[in-house]
C-alpha cells in the first residue's frame, strides 16, 4: 500500500563566512562578490571560503561586475537557467535567464537584474538579462 502525505522538517542552513558576506553585500549594496584563490589565481563567484579545485583558503572578497557571459544554458518548464561568468570572475554561477522566451546563445552578454527590495538571498538577483536591454534603461 502506498500512502501519500508530507513531512515537515524544519532546518536552518548556515551559509558560512564567505557566502554570508556575499549575501549581505548583495542585499545591502547590490554588489556581487567573488573570492580570489591565492594558489590558483582564479576568482570564484559566488564568493566561497575555499577553492574547490585546490582546497586553498580564499582571500578577501573582491567585487565582480554585474555584467557577464553566458557559458551554458538549459530550458526547463520553470524557465531558462544559465551558467553566467561575471566579468572579473573565472567561474560561473547558475541563475535564471530573463526573459524566458528570448533566443539564448552561448557567449551572450548579460547583466544581473537585482530586485529593488532585497532580503539577503541569491534570489535577490532576479536573473540575468541581455546586456542591450539594460543599456536601454541606463
Amino acid at each position: 500500500m502506498i500512502r501519500e502525505g508530507s513531512i515537515h522538517i524544519p532546518f536552518t542552513y548556515a551559509a558560512g563566512r564567505a557566502a554570508s558576506r556575499f549575501l549581505v553585500v548583495l542585499r545591502d549594496e547590490g554588489r556581487i562578490l567573488g573570492s580570489p584563490c591565492p594558489a590558483c589565481r582564479r576568482v570564484l563567484c559566488p564568493a566561497r571560503s575555499f577553492c574547490p579545485r585546490c582546497g586553498e583558503e580564499t582571500g578577501e572578497p573582491v567585487v565582480v561586475d554585474p555584467a557577464g557571459t553566458v557559458v551554458s544554458f538549459t530550458e526547463t518548464a520553470a524557465g531558462v537557467f544559465g551558467l553566467v561568468r561575471p566579468d572579473g570572475a573565472d567561474t560561473a554561477m547558475l541563475h535564471r535567464l530573463l526573459p524566458a522566451g528570448a533566443k539564448w546563445t552561448i557567449g551572450a552578454r548579460v547583466r544581473a537584474r537585482l530586485l529593488p527590495e532585497r532580503t539577503g538571498s541569491i534570489t535577490d538577483i532576479e536573473g540575468f538579462e541581455p546586456l542591450e536591454a539594460t543599456e536601454d534603461h541606463a
